[in-house]
């Protein structure tokens, strides 16, 4: 019989997106504990993680009676840890341990809920609330970034003593130079309206307006519609020569393996998943100077901009164009230098080992 921890991760849904990326990673590089997870959404129509998850045992329940089926599936097994992910899950959880005191909660925040452009942000002042009171009474946070950690700190007032901040972490690539593509730029990100695609399609429009001969790959899931907006937005710039819309991808080292250049213009990030492995498969990266963005992001030649400003992040482009192989391999090179000393996801798996270990022995 195993010695190991006994871990259920909680997920609303199975969906390709930053959150649950990180979690199939961190769940290969994980030691010295059993991992299982439940999800009320396989996503299986979808770009799904289901196919990165290898031998983890998934459990599954969409319908009505998912409380019940958790009920049963923590009554049958003697987790040690449940760890939630994402507030509908995070809430689920919560309310148990209402019933069960017994439950060692523990709740990853993943980003600053509610406060970013297009949310409902009356939803999420109502669940806040409740929200709130369960982390306070949960046995362990972890905060995905130092902003997202002071954000609970000082505008949600949550317990620092509960509070851990574990980076997200990448698999790291052999370093390599690319070959130019002819000026591409990429943006891969769920398309939604703090995401910055309408920064990046202005920046497009400047870029044009300067005679730059470039290509900018568009690539991302879209459920609630947005796609149409930035169609309209493309064809207002007339940029229809110059972009290609990707409506999802399933392979993200593929998609950069096409493209020379990396553009975020993004309002809000929890962390940036994306960015980070933009860089570990040797793409060099402009983006909004944000936290977190600039927690990993090194800030040479201009790299970090103001997302407001797309005039001026057009001109950097070009002067990146212009100077050919040279300034790109450069901020490459310096870029990658900084994520392999400090976002590796083997160092990530680690810190959240020693993190069940403390936890499970308070």
């Amino acid at each position: 019989m195993s010695n190991n921890l006994k871990i259920l991760h909680i997920v609303p849904t199975l969906k390709k997106d930053g959150a649950e990326v990180q979690l199939s990673m961190l769940f290969k590089e994980i030691k010295n504990v059993d991992i299982e997870l439940f999800t009320f959404d396989l996503y299986s129509n979808g770009d799904s993680i289901i196919d990165l998850l290898d031998e983890i045992k998934v459990h599954s329940s969409k319908s009505f009676f998912s409380l019940f089926f958790i009920i049963k599936l923590i009554k049958n097994n003697e987790y040690d840890i449940i760890h939630s992910h994402l507030p509908k899950s995070d809430l689920l959880v919560g309310l148990l341990k209402i019933f069960n005191k017994k439950i060692n909660h523990v709740i990853s925040v993943h980003a600053q809920y509610g406060t970013r452009t297009g949310e409902n942000k009356f939803k999420y002042f109502v669940s806040n609330i409740i929200w709130k009171k369960i982390l306070n009474r949960s046995n362990g946070v972890i905060a995905i970034s130092n902003k997202i950690s002071e954000w609970l700190i000082n505008d949600r007032d949550i317990n620092k003593d509960l509070i851990t901040t574990i980076h997200y972490g990448v698999k790291i690539k052999d370093r390599r130079t690319k070959n130019r593509h002819d000026n591409t730029i990429g943006m891969a990100a769920r398309i939604l309206p703090w995401k910055g695609w309408d920064k990046v399609l202005e920046t497009a429009y400047y870029l044009k307006m300067q005679n730059v001969d470039f290509k900018l790959k568009l690539a991302g899931s879209d459920d609630d519609g947005y796609v149409e907006v930035i169609k309209s937005a493309i064809q207002k710039y007339e940029l229809e020569d110059n972009i290609e819309i990707l409506d999802h991808f399933l392979n993200i080292d593929h998609f950069f393996s096409q493209i020379d250049l990396f553009l975020f213009l993004s309002e809000s990030e929890g962390f940036g998943l994306v960015v980070l492995e933009a860089i570990e498969n040797n793409v060099a990266v402009i983006c909004s100077n944000i936290s977190p963005l600039n927690e990993f992001v090194t800030n040479i030649e201009n790299c970090l901009v103001d997302r407001e400003k797309t005039q001026e992040i057009a001109n950097i482009i070009k002067g990146y164009f212009d100077n050919e192989q040279e300034k790109l391999n450069h901020v490459q090179n310096r870029q990658k230098d900084f994520i392999v000393q400090n976002f590796s996801i083997e160092n990530t798996a680690k810190s959240f080992e020693k993190f069940y270990i403390n936890t499970n022995n308070v």
